[in-house]
């Protein structure tokens, strides 16, 4: 999907904003705090139903105003154009809309909005602790495998009503576990869709990462959380662990326990590897998964980058730049600096520049001027 326009209404520091955007690169420049990152953030709240940056409905809606507003115009294949629209309200639930029809759930606009998010923090994919990276292989197996929504929502929900009678019920050895055989089933179809998908991911992330910097020796792996490949073994193995279940009251294997493991020249990169190291492993792994939903989707991904280039030499943002060409994805970058020279790689019809600043927006003229 293309996203061809957004429009945001007192949001943050924003009381009213619209851009219309090309299906290149578009950079949003302006000071700190003038507003750029709130727009990188209304998307990802589009398309995620949350924001990144707080959880709080509160820290999000302008002062003095009771709710904000979201909304897109996406383009698909074939030219078809769709409407997406999210409302908060402070103290109220969100409203949610396709094409002016309210819908309940945030995933019904998600699939039209596979973005891929780089923040100042993206290294946090390799130093942080597993559920942001099964976090990160569940967005990309969303969006090739329609099953996947259905088997998350009930492994959820088998999860917690085991660990409900394991809290309440205290079952001893021979109790017959009401809930262990729908969930081993159901997290053996989970963790057999995530290890597929890494394993498309893979050779496109390595041709990444060397395009990226080609001295990084790097490996992705799926860790199952205890599950074994079959689901006969898998069952006996949770069998086994029932007496450590019970007394901890919690279910200890299974894909909520799962991690993707990052290695860097054979060793945990999460322990060894440079902060720099760290982000140009994530940033390769967030533009892999782009590149790949291209492909499923036959459509461009969109990718949110904060403060574009910050950190990296000019080689470095160089390469960056090349690599988002050559995947053709969408990309919709922030910057608190002009990035004219760098720019100067890309045609008038794939680039477009606005400055933000006091809360509005305004197109550049020139690339970055």
């Amino acid at each position: 999907m293309l996203l061809n326009s957004l429009e945001v209404e007192q949001f943050r520091n924003l009381t009213s904003a619209r851009l219309d955007l090309c299906s290149g690169f578009n950079l949003i420049e302006g000071p700190n705090g003038a507003g750029k990152t709130t727009l990188l953030e209304a998307i990802h709240l589009l398309a995620r139903g949350k924001s990144f940056r707080s959880s709080k409905i509160s820290n999000l809606v302008q002062r003095d105003s009771a709710l904000l507003r979201v909304r897109a115009q996406v383009q698909g294949p074939g030219g078809r154009r769709r409407l997406l629209a999210l409302e908060k309200r402070v103290g109220g639930h969100a409203r949610l809309r396709l094409d002016g029809q309210e819908v309940k759930s945030a995933a019904a606009l998600a699939s039209f909005l596979p973005i891929q998010l780089v923040l100042p923090n993206v290294a946090d994919l390799v130093f942080n602790g597993p559920s942001l990276r099964r976090e990160f292989l569940d967005w990309g197996v969303f969006h090739v495998k329609q099953e996947y929504v259905r088997l998350a929502r009930q492994y959820r929900k088998g999860l917690r009503q085991r660990n409900a009678w394991l809290r309440d019920t205290k079952p001893d050895e021979g109790t017959q576990d009401p809930w262990l055989p729908a969930i081993t089933e159901v997290g053996q179809q989970i963790s057999a869709l995530r290890e597929g998908y890494l394993a498309r991911l893979t050779p496109i992330f390595d041709e990444t990462l060397a395009h990226l910097d080609p001295e990084l020796d790097c490996l992705l792996g799926y860790h199952a959380g205890g599950y074994e490949k079959n689901l006969t073994e898998t069952r006996k193995k949770m069998a086994e662990s029932k007496a450590r279940d019970v007394k901890s009251g919690a279910t200890h294997l299974g894909p909520h326990r799962a991690d993707v493991a990052i290695w860097l020249a054979n060793a945990s990169a999460q322990e060894t590897a440079s902060r720099g190291q760290g982000k140009t492993i994530s940033s390769a792994a967030a533009l892999a998964q782009s590149a790949l939903l291209a492909q499923y989707n036959d459509r461009p991904s969109l990718v949110l980058i904060d403060d574009f280039g910050a950190e990296l030499d000019g080689a470095r943002r160089l390469r960056l730049l090349h690599t988002l060409v050559a995947i053709g994805c969408q990309v919709v970058a922030t910057s608190t600096e002009p990035l004219a020279g760098l720019l100067s790689e890309l045609s008038d019809e794939h680039l477009k520049v606005f400055h933000v600043e006091h809360g509005s927006v305004r197109v550049s003229e020139g690339k970055g001027l």
